[in-house]
């Protein structure tokens, strides 16, 4: 079925379309007994309100947050925004699709990410960090999941592909880093860049919506990317145990302070390099991404930005 994307509805159109529910909430009718019940629904290019007036007490228990719904109704306008007036909502069944359609996606191309990123980690030298990197970039069901994972819920590249954007802009400012620091071991720099959120990729769940899994809440990213280290080094023979060391430091360290959930903090300078880079990065999209909003389109000044704990100057 072709569907209508959220961003090309329009007004008195009655369409038939697939999205993905956001929030719901029932609410009672003022002048008569009953519920209704409403939406906020979305796909890839945006968010759309929906409001059911018939047989909500029934509909509401079998519609969760992140169920793909197909829905048909009229397109009406509400206090200055499109709604749609639902005739018709169920929990569509169809496992076959592209979560693409309905999640945020990094306005990057992943392909082309993925090979920068190859070309970075060509340059390294080291046979021990090298035949490492390969466990997993030969691994072609983590790679597919390292190149959709998103690298937040909320705050920084919450969105497909999100993960791959903030490792390869980290990896290239490593790489950039180690030519101005030449007493920077740069293959270790730049595992260490490739490797420290790897725990994303099982932290969050990302299939029909963007959030922790279990393992996520229980764990964190941190936790889980030694995890998934340690599982590497094991099939491999000779390792160095002083580099095994400091890789995994790295990523025990990236967030650099404790109040950030960091079990250490960085102890050599590589490790502080990566832990800069990623709070760097992380910081360029928030601040990016805050001036880019509309807000109040007559004023200089974003509204107050939770993630950066200020207003941001958009002037």
């Amino acid at each position: 079925m072709e569907r209508i994307s959220a961003a090309d509805l329009e007004l008195t159109k009655t369409i038939k379309s697939i999205y993905i529910v956001k929030s719901k909430r029932l609410g009672s009718f003022r002048d008569r007994e009953g519920h209704f019940m409403t939406l906020l629904l979305g796909d890839n290019t945006g968010e759309v309100q929906a409001i059911l007036w018939e047989g909500a007490e029934e509909k509401y228990p079998l519609l969760a947050q992140g169920d793909l719904v197909l829905v048909s109704g009229r397109v009406r306008e509400y206090a200055g925004t499109l709604q749609i007036n639902l005739d018709h909502i169920s929990v569509y069944e169809d496992k076959d699709f592209d979560p693409a359609d309905f999640l945020p996606v990094s306005p990057y191309n992943r392909e082309e990410m993925l090979q920068a990123l190859k070309q970075i980690l060509a340059g390294i030298k080291n046979p021990s960090l090298r035949e490492l990197l390969d466990r997993f970039f030969l691994d072609n069901a983590w790679l597919q999941a390292f190149a959709m994972a998103p690298a937040a819920k909320k705050n920084h590249q919450a969105y497909l592909g999100g993960l791959m954007e903030h490792t390869l802009k980290v990896t290239e400012a490593a790489n950039k880093m180690a030519d101005v620091y030449p007493q920077v071991d740069k293959d270790l720099l730049i595992a260490g860049a490739v490797l420290h959120d790897i725990g994303k990729i099982e932290e969050y769940q990302f299939q029909k919506s963007i959030d922790f899994t279990d393992q996520g809440r229980l764990l964190g990213h941190i936790v889980i990317g030694v995890q998934k280290i340690e599982e590497k080094l094991q099939e491999l023979k000779g390792f160095p145990d002083n580099l095994r060391l400091k890789l995994l430091h790295i990523i025990t360290s990236h967030h650099g302070n404790y109040e950030w959930q960091s079990p250490k903090r960085p102890k050599f300078l590589e490790a502080a390099i990566i832990h800069h880079l990623d709070n760097m990065d992380a910081t360029v999209d928030m601040f990016s991404t805050a001036a880019g909003e509309s807000y109040d389109t007559k004023s200089d000044w974003t509204g107050w930005i939770r993630g950066l704990e200020r207003f941001v100057y958009k002037g």
